[in-house]
């Protein structure tokens, strides 16, 4: 059978329909990281409808849906998240989150949607020469669910030739696909400081050790680590994202804990990071007499777009799916990405769907009144679908 650029796009249209039911349903109902139960069902039942094998609770509530091609050995692997954030939904809408104070405000709904929908559009061509295994992972807005669900051996026996994934993108043209070689998210890690000292009377502070005011010194200390200690040449930041300390104004309390995450885009600037924050945690409590812990716990590694497999998307998507306009990312993004887990076993990328097209769809990712473009799914799935129908491509 010959497949063109008009059949595939013939055939997405046919699905669009029930692309934006399911990305509108699982908005309705999102689900935090590591609870998403009802979604993984949902979406279960999605795939085994279309006649997929479906393997349950992998890592989690992780999904893997398989597709049998023409050429069983040559095996596509597609990635979509599925987990949503501790966000109050800002939008006034007919599919607004129904859950007070969590809301799918980066768009894994739509990953996941489009997903099912790439799946829908290679059963609608009825034309499948590669076999297809399909990941619904939990846990990415914690950066836990890949690595969890290759702990439990879900790249096991697959022999993928190629890993691709796409991630809504308010900032560019909807239906426009981003694409760069190389760095594409930056490696992060998370941490934890929780300082120890003397509570008491506010208006007594020399008989106590402030908590509070010690851990506003490590933290201006901490912010000038990029500042000072890392080569300007090298993309780094450093965020504190969580404070917590006290009950009441007029007590000093005897604990404070916080929290955030260091990225970067080179390996031995983030080990100066890291070496630094817990030289100037340490050193800093005890000058004020107090004690101090510090947990660094490695999030995700630097997301690398494989040459060779982003020389086969430009191909593949200027011939099969030549209506979509593709944009040269020219930049990394410090914002982690835990799909690069997979990338550490199986070479691939990750691209970027252009979601904005006016300023109800051009909130930025993580915002409250985050909303794409679903049109722009529609470019999602026949980019996904195109790069399951060609043959493997050189590796780098």
């Amino acid at each position: 059978m010959s497949i063109n650029a008009e059949k595939i796009g013939a055939a997405a249209d046919n699905v669009m329909n029930d692309v934006i039911a399911i990305r509108r349903h699982l908005h309705q109902f999102p689900e935090l990281s590591g609870d998403e139960r009802n979604s993984a069902a949902y979406l279960s039942d999605h795939c085994r409808k279309l006649g997929c094998s479906v393997q349950e609770h992998i890592g989690g509530h992780g999904l893997l849906a398989r597709l049998n091609g023409a050429e069983s050995g040559n095996t596509v692997l597609l990635r979509a998240d599925m987990d949503a954030l501790p966000i109050k939904d800002g939008k006034q809408c007919d599919y607004s989150s129904t859950l007070d104070g969590v809301s799918h405000a980066c768009g894994h709904d739509a990953h996941s949607a489009m997903l099912v929908g790439t799946l829908m559009l290679l059963k609608e061509l009825n034309h499948l020469p590669n076999s297809i295994a399909a990941l619904f992972q939990p846990a990415e807005e914690i950066t836990e669910g890949a690595a969890a669900m290759i702990r439990d051996g879900v790249l096991e026996g697959l022999n993928a030739s190629r890993a691709y994934a796409l991630h809504v993108y308010p900032h560019l043209p909807a239906g426009s696909i981003g694409i760069r070689t190389g760095a594409m998210c930056a490696a992060a890690d998370m941490f934890e400081v929780e300082v120890i000292g003397h509570g008491g009377h506010a208006a007594r502070p020399h008989e106590c050790i402030d908590v509070i005011l010690v851990a506003s010194h490590i933290i201006q200390a901490l912010h000038h680590i990029i500042s000072r200690r890392i080569d300007p040449m090298h993309p780094a930041v450093l965020t504190i994202g969580q404070i917590n300390a006290g009950h009441a104004a007029n007590v000093i309390p005897d604990r404070v804990q916080f929290s955030g995450t260091i990225r970067s885009l080179d390996s031995n600037s983030h080990e100066e990071i890291r070496t630094r924050m817990d030289h100037i945690i340490r050193q800093t409590a005890e000058t004020w007499g107090a004690t101090a812990s510090f947990v660094m716990r490695h999030a995700t590694p630097m997301l690398t777009n494989d040459a060779g497999i982003i020389a086969g998307v430009r191909g593949t998507l200027s011939t099969l799916a030549s209506d979509i306009q593709l944009i040269e990312i020219n930049e990394p993004s410090m914002g982690g990405e835990d799909f690069a887990e997979f990338l550490q076993y199986v070479p691939g990328c990750l691209l970027r769907l252009g979601t904005g097209s006016g300023p109800a769809t051009r909130y930025p990712l993580h915002h409250a009144c985050f909303d794409i473009d679903e049109a722009a799914m529609r470019s999602g799935i026949i980019a996904m679908a195109s790069l399951c129908l060609t043959q493997s491509v050189n590796r780098t």
